[in-house]
């Protein structure tokens, strides 16, 4: 889910397509593998913790929302992709 602003202030979802190739182009410099695609899953491409770490700060760069953990390893990335959340609802708040 992209997030991007409308004209009445709302926060909206971007096109899925565009997080998913945004994240296989990020993930295929990163593990210098140019074959991976969003059918494959995350940990058999070589993905680990900081890759995983990195990979998220790209996607609240980018995109303002983030992957969960246990679905980017269980899933193939076009799966995790469609569970992507905006980065206020997978950060905890501290008070």
């Amino acid at each position: 889910m992209q997030v991007s602003g409308t004209d009445d202030g709302r926060i909206r979802p971007a096109d899925p397509a565009d997080v998913e190739r945004s994240l296989v182009e990020w993930l295929r410099g990163e593990l210098e593998d140019p074959d991976i695609t969003g059918a494959d899953n995350f940990l058999d491409i070589g993905g680990h913790s900081l890759t995983f770490a990195k990979l998220n700060q790209h996607l609240s760069d980018s995109f303002g929302a983030v992957l969960d953990m246990k679905t980017t390893y269980e899933e193939p990335l076009g799966v995790a992709v469609t569970k992507i959340q905006p980065v206020e609802s997978a950060t905890p708040t501290t008070r």
